[in-house]
């Protein structure tokens, strides 16, 4: 089965004003990105195959 990471473009604006202010923020991002990659049915469903963190 695939599954896909999908960012709204909010997200994408404020991560990078709070990327400036954190530099972690980036790798945390990334490690959470690997994780679900691993792992993409963690987190709380919400039906149809979606899942929250």
């Amino acid at each position: 089965m695939n599954y896909s990471v999908k960012l709204s473009d909010n997200f994408k604006k404020e991560a990078k004003k709070l990327i400036k202010k954190y530099p972690s923020l980036k790798l945390e991002l990334a490690k959470l990105f690997a994780q679900l990659a691993q792992n993409p049915i963690s987190g709380v469903s919400l039906g149809n195959s979606t899942f929250i963190l």
